[in-house]
């Protein structure tokens, strides 16, 4: 898969350019807050209908704007296409391909896939396991976009669930149906995470073997409160049946949804010790390349060809050695990578560099 263009309208800081994309590692430089990121923030939408910085549709409209409307053009295995994504104030947002409205989403992710990695993915070991769970979903979706519909319906149960159980008083038989479809969905999503989680190990485990010389093998332990037994479908819905049967009236209590996949999280284990706890801070580095990377490999494995990446900054978060590894790997993909510095990327073979202004982009 080929980025081949960007074409911008109002997005953020970006009043109105065209950015061409070549083969190899595109270089995007200039200094803090001049919009590399919004470029790259962009891009990523085309792959996974939301930012990865977080924020609201109307918040990528440029200050005192109405609408602002971007598209790419990229090219797959079969054939060029372009995708193009209308955003206004108090509208939904629309979404195109080659020029005519996608309704629904599932039929839009997928056609685009590209791997973000930021500064923020160096705290995926540490940090939250709302970011870890982001992280997986989002993988998921682009390999298997009908994975999104199944991650929407449930949101949305859990809304009404939430909403009944903060009410004085209502129907147990209300519950009951709200608890049978979350059981479903739950299942679902369970299953889809802990299969992907069992994929993206076997990856992660190579680059990190080849990153550390075999130093450092890396473990994923998906953590589910529907129990240790997550390879059937029913057994997990039954399960969850029976969690929410037994837990109601804590739940009636405390007035929200206490269980369920949404809670969920998965552990990272190098050299079978908690990463979180013990794992150093280079240790820590090291396995969230090895994800990162793990994730592009699976993308081309699950769907024939390489996604784009985008590494936003990450190069100046990264020591001399694993720098080298990660453009190693990089080798005959499509990279577009951000950077203050122009002499910081001095020494890598790029085509096409590209400098940015106040949001305004000229090729240098």
């Amino acid at each position: 898969m080929r980025l081949l263009s960007l074409r911008v309208n109002d997005f953020k800081n970006i009043k109105k350019e065209e950015i061409c994309f070549s083969d190899g590692i595109n270089i995007i430089y200039g200094d803090n807050a001049a919009g590399k990121t919004n470029i790259l923030e962009a891009v990523f939408l085309f792959a996974a209908g939301k930012s990865f910085r977080g924020g609201k549709d109307k918040d990528f409209i440029r200050f005192g704007q109405d609408f602002s409307f971007f598209e790419i053009e990229f090219e797959d295995k079969n054939a060029k296409q372009k995708l193009g994504i209308r955003l206004e104030k108090n509208t939904k947002k629309q979404i195109f391909r080659n020029g005519a409205q996608i309704l629904k989403l599932s039929e839009y992710l997928g056609l685009f896939r590209a791997v973000i990695f930021t500064p923020d993915h160096l705290n995926l070991v540490k940090g939250s396991p709302e970011g870890r769970r982001r992280f997986v979903d989002l993988a998921i979706c682009q390999s298997f976009p009908r994975y999104v519909g199944t991650i929407s319906q449930y949101n949305r149960t859990l809304v009404q669930k939430n909403a009944l159980l903060k009410t004085k008083s209502f129907s147990p038989e209300l519950l009951e149906v709200y608890n049978d479809k979350l059981s479903s969905l739950a299942a679902q999503i369970t299953l889809n995470r802990k299969k992907y989680i069992c994929l993206l190990q076997n990856e992660a485990a190579t680059f990190l073997s080849d990153m550390t010389e075999g130093e450092e093998n890396i473990r994923l332990e998906y953590n589910s409160q529907a129990g240790d037994r997550l390879e059937e479908a029913e057994v997990i819905r039954n399960s969850y049946r029976n969690l929410f049967r037994s837990k109601k009236e804590q739940e009636a209590q405390k007035g929200i949804t206490l269980y369920g996949p949404h809670k969920d999280d998965f552990l990272i284990y190098i050299n079978e010790k908690n990463a979180r706890i013990f794992a150093s801070q280079g240790q820590q580095r090291s396995a969230v390349l090895s994800l990162k990377l793990a994730e592009g490999e699976l993308s081309k494995k699950l769907t024939g060809e390489y996604p784009v990446f985008l590494l936003d900054d990450i190069l100046s978060e990264l020591d001399s050695g694993r720098k080298k590894y990660i453009l190693e790997k990089m080798a005959e993909k499509q990279v577009i990578l951000t950077g203050c510095e122009k002499d910081f990327f001095a020494e890598l073979d790029s085509k096409n560099k590209i400098y940015v202004e106040d949001g305004k982009c000229s090729c240098i």
